[in-house]
This record gives C-alpha cells, sequence and structure tokens, in this order.
C-alpha cells in the first residue's frame, strides 16, 4: 500500500503552550487537514479525556443531550478513538457536507463536520497524529500514512503570548520551569542534545 501524506494546520495558542510545557495541554483543539498538493480534506475537531468529563458534568443532566453524553461515557471507560457526527439541516444557508465517505444521518445527509474522541488525557503532537491516522483509517481509505504536523509557532513565541495572556489575568511574576519529559521531546524533535534544548529554552523566557 502507497505511504500518504497529510498535513495538519492548528489554531490556538494554547496547544502551544502545553506543548512547550508553559501550561497544562489542552484538552481540545480544532484542526484543519491537507493533502500533499495542499488540497484540504476537511477539519476535526479534537478532544480528550480530559475536555469530555467536564463536558460531561456540564451536560449530565440535559435530557436532550443524552445521546451525546452515552458516547462520551462510553468513550470514558475505553481506550481507543471515537467520533461524534454533526449534521446541517437541509435549507441551512450555509449547508455543508463532508467531501468524503462518512455516516448518513436519517435524512440521508452526511456530517458537515466531526468531532474525534482521543483517549489520552491532553493533547500534544502524538496525540493529533495518532488522531489523524486513526482517521484517514477509517474515513480516507488510507492504512499507512504519514502525519506531519506544521509548527509555526516558535517557543519564543509562545512564551511571550503565554507571558502577555497570563499579565491580561492579572498574574503578575510568572516563573516558566521546564520539565525533564519536555527536555526530552523537544531534544527528539529539534535534533539537539538535551543540554542544547535546555539552553534554547533559558534563552526563550
Amino acid at each position: 500500500m502507497n505511504t500518504q501524506k497529510i498535513i495538519v494546520e492548528t489554531t490556538s495558542a494554547d496547544l502551544w503552550w502545553g506543548i512547550y510545557g508553559l501550561d497544562v495541554k489542552t484538552g481540545w483543539e480544532d484542526i484543519t487537514l491537507f493533502d500533499e498538493s495542499g488540497e484540504k480534506i476537511g477539519w476535526l475537531c479534537l478532544c480528550t479525556k480530559s475536555y469530555l468529563r467536564y463536558v460531561l458534568e456540564d451536560l449530565i443532566d440535559d435530557e436532550r443531550e443524552i445521546e451525546f453524553t452515552d458516547v462520551i461515557k462510553r468513550h470514558l471507560s475505553g481506550n481507543v478513538c471515537n467520533y461524534w457526527f454533526c449534521y446541517d439541516e437541509i435549507g441551512d444557508e450555509d449547508f455543508f457536507e463532508v467531501s468524503f465517505d462518512a455516516p448518513k444521518n436519517e435524512k440521508g445527509i452526511k456530517p458537515s463536520y466531526i468531532e474525534i474522541f482521543h483517549p489520552n488525557e491532553g493533547i500534544d503532537i502524538e496525540t493529533i497524529k495518532s488522531a489523524v491516522s486513526t482517521f484517514a483509517k477509517d474515513f480516507l481509505k488510507i492504512g499507512n500514512c504519514i502525519v506531519e504536523v506544521i509548527c509555526d509557532v516558535s517557543i519564543e513565541e509562545s512564551i511571550k503570548s503565554f507571558k502577555e495572556n497570563q499579565e491580561r489575568l492579572g498574574n503578575g511574576n510568572i516563573n516558566v520551569l521546564f520539565t525533564d519529559e519536555l527536555i526530552s521531546e523537544l531534544s527528539e524533535r529539534w535534533k539537539m542534545e538535551k543540554e542544547q534544548v535546555l539552553d534554547k529554552l533559558n534563552v526563550s523566557i
């Protein structure tokens, strides 16, 4: 089977705060998928267990959301990816269906977008790669998928935006600490020795 590449764009600053160890890893992120030629495949809302526990707590007594909360409960008790499909109504001004094969609702409509529930607690690069690989296999019929996450947010930019956000919230005297786990992850990603990674991180503060 031929190997195919999917390129992923992310959207939020707090994703990178978590990846760089400045804050807890975010529990959800909207991601956009492109093929190798740059053509847009679609987009997903990636949700992890930490976020879904919060959603469940918020909706647990809402009888209109029983089907949704049942799916969340099943996901939280397992260790695989699951999906939730959202559909537009015929006649909606911005009606949209995904271009690939996906489950149709009782009206024969394909989803307008898909949420993928991942068993991880928070989102990092490997979470994104794992989720997209699973999605590609399930919906795009790509069994051997290389996932490239565009990293266009530097550690310097992340620290700057993180500090600015904390200051807006009234949190002064921000002390940024880098964990051994983060240093090991960045050492592998940046192809640098751990000491060099730590030096780069310290300079960026």
